[in-house]
């Protein structure tokens, strides 16, 4: 999968609650990793999402926590 594809994709919780939408990627070069996916949580606020608490992508990106479990983004 290519990184575009993973814009505008909905993200749902475990208890299938919407998040909110993916915005961008967070990467490190220098360790050719990514760190995160962004997401739009509301008008201006944005969650970070860690590989690890991803499911399964499709349609849809599905979670393995609860909404209330993701970390809030830094602002940049």
């Amino acid at each position: 999968m290519k990184a575009k594809e993973l814009f505008g994709k909905e993200v749902i919780d475990v208890h299938a609650e919407s998040v909110g939408k993916v915005v961008d990627i967070e990467l490190d070069i220098s360790k050719a990793k990514i760190i995160g996916i962004l997401v739009k949580t509301g008008l201006t606020k944005k969650a970070l999402v860690l590989p690890a608490d991803v499911d399964r992508i499709g349609d849809k990106v599905l979670l393995k926590i609860a909404k209330d479990k993701i970390q809030k983004a830094q602002s940049s």
